[in-house]
């Protein structure tokens, strides 16, 4: 069974470059240590994406990612693999974003099931 590990970030504008490099350095490591697939969504267009914000005065931008494995026990093994890489750790280095990660509280739930 297919298992998702997904995240919700608030992202500076002003950082959405250095994400953009940092994502694509990253996703061929998910991918080595089993992910099937991994997907960026912005919650801005992407014809405006990264120079413009469809808002013009966001300060942020949220975005919400998802890492597609083949079952948990895969999602599993290749979190503990690719966390332990020296690699990894150069490409995801959140000091270099300064993003906030947003807690989502029970209130966020399926609208539809």
């Amino acid at each position: 069974m297919l298992y998702v590990d997904g995240l919700v970030t608030a992202l500076p504008v002003t950082n959405k470059e250095t994400y953009r490099r940092l994502v694509t350095d990253a996703i061929p490591l998910m991918r080595a240590y089993g992910a099937i697939n991994v997907v960026h969504c912005s919650d801005q267009n992407s014809d405006d994406y990264p120079s413009q914000s469809s808002n013009h005065n966001a300060k942020s931008v949220v975005l919400f990612s998802w890492i597609i494995w083949p079952s948990r026990q895969v999602r599993d093994q290749g979190m503990e693999k690719m966390l332990s890489d020296p690699r990894f750790d150069e490409v995801m280095n959140p000091i270099a974003l300064d993003g906030e990660r947003i807690d989502l509280d029970a209130s966020f739930s399926p609208k539809l099931h």
